[in-house]
């Protein structure tokens, strides 16, 4: 008998233990959810910082920053074209 009173302790234990794993992983991944939630505030950021930097600086033609106003501005005219193209193609 005290076989099968070891064996249901050992069950409980084992049971218990599980239990409370499946909780730190429920715990641990609420935190890392929100960890990815203010990452991706912070990138957002940056992204806003980034605009408001170029609105600035776009205009200078030297100093820092200069070179990538370039691809930027390379990049918005070939958008341009790009959107031109497709306004043909939808007015033929």
């Amino acid at each position: 008998m005290a076989f099968f009173k070891d064996l249901g302790n050992k069950i409980g234990e084992v049971a218990g233990d599980a239990a409370e794993k499946a909780k730190d992983l429920a715990e641990t991944t609420k935190l890392k959810n929100e960890i990815s939630g203010e990452q991706k505030k912070i990138q957002q950021a940056f992204v806003d910082l980034g605009k408001l930097y170029y609105e600035d600086i776009k205009d200078n033609e030297e100093g820092p920053g200069v070179e990538l106003c370039g691809v930027i501005k390379a990049a918005e005219a070939a958008i341009r074209e790009l959107e031109s193209k497709i306004e043909l193609i939808k007015n033929n």
